[in-house]
């Protein structure tokens, strides 16, 4: 797993396990999490699994690279 940036009002903040640049992406609402979201980095648009889950209140992001 990579990184684990926190949920800010309805962002979160990532960054992808491939180019290591940081974005920003809609998250979920607490009540959806846990869950995986299969995602394209919005920098170097290679594939990654999002995994949100809750840390006392908050929504934390962790990214990791799936398959070429």
């Amino acid at each position: 797993m990579n990184n684990t940036p926190t949920m800010h009002a309805d962002y979160c903040q990532v960054t992808c396990p491939t180019c290591f640049e940081p974005f920003s992406i809609p998250g979920p609402a607490a009540t959806e999490v846990p869950t995986e979201w299969d995602y394209d980095c919005e920098v170097c648009c290679r594939p990654m699994l999002i995994r949100f889950y809750l840390n006392g209140e908050e929504v934390i992001a962790e990214a990791e690279a799936i398959g070429d």
